[in-house]
């Protein structure tokens, strides 16, 4: 049975949406371990000249477009949809990103695009999908 976790980022104070973007575009981290799938949504946001009512601090002139909802819910940049055949492949890949050089390599990486004090990791339990 697959495994499947999401990530929640944040893109560093004062990196513009283009710049986050290519940062996160060009960020490999696991060579042959990749997850079977890894699919990068952004949020939809316009660059505006005046401050919107609602906005939260880091994205006050970055809006997100919102459809329900407060400005402040979606505060994050963008998410990622990792998906592992197994188990054992999700091991095999924590085990590689979490090891010491790779691990500070990662980092070091990071450090240029990612806001990491807002950064979110976790495990989805079922996934129910409806195509048409």
């Amino acid at each position: 049975m697959s495994v499947k976790a999401i990530i929640y980022t944040y893109r560093k104070p004062g990196l513009s949406l283009k710049e986050f973007k290519a940062h996160y575009e060009a960020h490999e981290i696991a060579g042959e371990d990749f997850p079977l799938s890894h699919k990068q949504s952004y949020m939809a946001r316009t660059t505006v000249e005046t401050l919107i009512e609602g906005s939260s601090e880091r994205n006050a002139l970055t809006p997100a477009t919102v459809l329900v909802g407060k400005q402040t819910d979606f505060d994050f940049d963008a998410y990622a949809d990792l998906t592992f055949v197994d188990q054992a492949a999700f091991q095999a890949f924590s085990a590689k990103v979490y090891a010491p050089e790779a691990a500070a390599r990662i980092a070091a990486d990071e450090e240029k695009f990612l806001g990491k004090s807002k950064l979110g990791i976790s495990m989805l339990g079922d996934v129910i999908e409806t195509t048409k």
